[in-house]
């Protein structure tokens, strides 16, 4: 008789054991059989849910972006204007030991994709667009005169910054980060 395995369970936990993989050994290592290993089962566990290594880190990066916008949607709450932008702008550019090792196997993923199946896996992920459309939202609701103009700055912005605290997190300081966030929202509504 099959076993019933829920799968968005399944997929979650995959996840975990990715960012546990990754968190210890770096992103190269994360690999089906280190991840399978890191369940206690075999590869089989893994690839019924997640065909290559490409698709394991896709659904590590897609399983946490539920998580990021619900805890964007806690920071900015109710605020409009000018609070809601800085604060969407400010979520965007703040780092937990988790988005670390996450944004270090989105490099991994992108880096990874030569075209075809993988390219499939990694186009799963919701994030680019969604949080485009989050700023375009906080630059609209502030009334921001080019509001596409200034959310395609910010989206650089936003990702500039992932690639420098993967480059080296150590002098993105919260102090420097706010900095950087309070000049360009104050460039951006004068």
């Amino acid at each position: 008789m099959p076993i019933d395995v829920d799968e968005v369970q399944r997929r979650k936990a995959i996840a975990k054991a990715t960012l546990t993989v990754a968190a210890r050994d770096g992103a190269r290592a994360v690999t089906i059989r280190a991840v399978a290993k890191e369940l206690g089962g075999s590869t089989a566990m893994v690839t019924n849910y997640v065909p290559t290594r490409i698709a394991l880190i896709t659904n590590a990066v897609a399983t946490a972006e539920s998580r990021w916008y619900a805890e964007l949607d806690e920071h900015v709450g109710r605020l409009d204007g000018r609070e809601r932008l800085h604060a969407t702008v400010a979520w965007n550019l703040t780092t937990d030991p988790d988005d670390l090792q996450l944004r270090r196997l989105w490099v991994e993923m992108l880096s990874s994709v030569q075209g075809g199946a993988d390219s499939a896996d990694a186009a799963q992920t919701r994030e680019p667009a969604t949080t485009r459309r989050e700023l375009l939202d906080a630059v609209t609701a502030a009334g921001v005169a080019d509001p596409e103009l200034a959310a395609d700055l910010l989206f650089l912005l936003v990702r500039g910054y992932f690639i420098s605290t993967v480059e080296d997190p150590a002098p993105w300081t919260p102090e420097r980060v706010a900095r950087v966030a309070d000049t360009i929202v104050d460039m951006l509504i004068p």
